[in-house]
């Protein structure tokens, strides 16, 4: 049975979103997605950004790719390394910017994105 991500309060969600990504069942890409385009906490779409990582299917590549135009701080380290984790090559002009972001962890995460994809 999936699990409806969008249940319960912060912590219920976040657990959900967690074994969603433990599950790397792509049955729950749809709602991930669209939990990204909710009133989500911004920890929970961390959360979430890694799940579909993790999951690793190319259906959320074109999200992905947006946050990656206007995400900020940790979120978008999290968003580079799910970029490389689902093989996004179109990813690999707007990852080779982020690998001189001035956050650490945005830069080390392009980094091994791109070392993923190439």
């Amino acid at each position: 049975m999936v699990k409806l991500l969008h249940k319960g309060d912060e912590d219920r969600r976040r657990w959900n979103i967690l074994d969603a990504a433990r599950s790397k069942d792509p049955v729950y890409i749809p709602q991930l997605l669209a939990r990204l385009d909710s009133d989500e906490t911004l920890a929970n779409k961390r959360h979430i950004v890694r799940a579909l990582g993790k999951i690793g299917d190319r259906c959320a590549e074109e999200k992905l790719l947006e946050l990656s135009e206007f995400a900020t701080g940790l979120m978008l380290g999290d968003v580079a390394h799910s970029l490389g984790q689902i093989g996004s090559r179109k990813a690999l002009p707007r990852l080779r910017i982020l690998s001189s972001h001035d956050v650490d962890w945005v830069r080390q995460n392009a980094k091994w994105a791109i070392a993923q994809l190439e």
